[in-house]
């Protein structure tokens, strides 16, 4: 028993030095040079930077900048509240962001179940004022899409009925009838661990992904489609087990021909197109990835992740599919022939 523990810690770092050296991190995948140059700034409690930062006309890249800056903005959300004083739009949306994600901090990114009572209670205490929040940004931003999207997780957040979060889908729609990260918000609304069901879910991405052009980021919302049905198999089937059975499970699944057969078409669709427009197109390169790999496609899975690079994002198929989802990523680089090649 002793000599078999050895064995195993020998195993784990000699793993550890492996995905070391090919530079695999945890975290969120853009690109944004002025946002990156500016993030030191904002950490120390500029939010005037973080104000101006959201002042941009391209929508990817301003959701982009909201993501990212509510994030870093949470230790100084009281602060950030205090200048509501200054009715500025840009200040409110991202007050209000800020608090959402501090909210959503309380819960947790488990499953309801697990959440308990008095955490839920503190959870929803905590959200509440954000609807008011996000609706007087709203208000004085009429154009701007970025306040209905978010409104989608408040609602989410505080369980408020379907027919109010289709209600913020049409108004988001009606600022912005191609808004990326708006329609991947509407994906979790439509799967059926929120509000709706795998038939509901496929159908919108289906229709989305016909919709969009080559390159399109939206034509990521496929494989996350199958990716949130993979993910709900594994929690609710007893038959899946242990790892290996999950690893079973998710090769049969995306090596299914019908499966694969669409996202191969998608993927290739998406590779058509400038994939890098988009500044977090590395999230996409992970959905597609991640699928083909599993499902055997070594060759489309080569082409796809080679715009990957080499930090693995938050909710990822790798993170589902394996106890060490930094090494199993770095077996699929290297499978891929991708190991050596400059990171992108």
């Amino acid at each position: 028993m002793v000599l078999l523990k050895l064995l195993e810690k020998s195993i784990d770092k000699i793993m550890e030095r492996q995905v070391q050296k090919a530079g695999i991190t945890f975290g969120d995948v853009w690109r944004d040079p002025d946002l990156a140059a500016a993030l030191p700034a904002v950490r120390g409690g500029d939010i005037a930077r973080a104000r101006d930062l959201l002042a941009i006309d391209d929508p990817q890249r301003a959701d982009l900048r909201l993501h990212v800056l509510s994030d870093e903005c949470t230790p100084h959300l009281s602060a950030l509240e205090e200048r509501y004083g200054d009715d500025d739009p840009l200040l409110l949306l991202l007050g209000g962001t800020t608090r959402m994600k501090a909210a959503w901090e309380i819960r947790g990114g488990g499953w309801a179940a697990g959440v308990g009572e008095e955490r839920f209670r503190r959870f929803h205490d905590f959200l509440e004022p954000v609807a008011g929040v996000l609706m007087r940004a709203a208000e004085l931003a009429p154009e701007d899409p970025r306040p209905w999207n978010n409104l989608q997780w408040y609602c989410l957040g505080m369980d408020i009925r379907r027919e109010d979060l289709d209600r913020m889908w049409l108004e988001l729609c009606a600022r912005d009838s191609w808004h990326h990260r708006g329609r991947y918000s509407r994906l979790q609304v439509l799967c059926r661990k929120w509000r709706g069901s795998h038939e509901e879910m496929f159908a919108f991405a289906r229709e989305n992904t016909a919709l969009a052009g080559p390159g399109d980021a939206c034509l990521g919302l496929l494989p996350a489609a199958h990716k949130e049905l993979v993910v709900l198999t594994i929690r609710d089937e007893d038959e899946i087990d242990t790892i290996a059975d999950v690893k079973e499970f998710v090769h049969g699944y995306f090596a299914d021909p019908d499966v694969h057969g669409e996202l191969a078409e998608v993927a290739d669709r998406w590779l058509a197109g400038d994939v890098t427009s988009d500044p977090e197109y590395g999230n996409v390169a992970h959905l597609f990835g991640a699928a083909l790999y599993h499902g055997g496609d070594l060759e489309r899975a080569a082409r796809v992740l080679a715009h990957a690079g080499r930090v693995i994002p938050p909710g990822s198929l790798w993170a589902h599919v394996s106890a060490s989802p930094a090494y199993d990523f770095r077996r699929a680089l290297d499978k891929c022939g991708l190991i050596d090649r400059p990171n992108p």
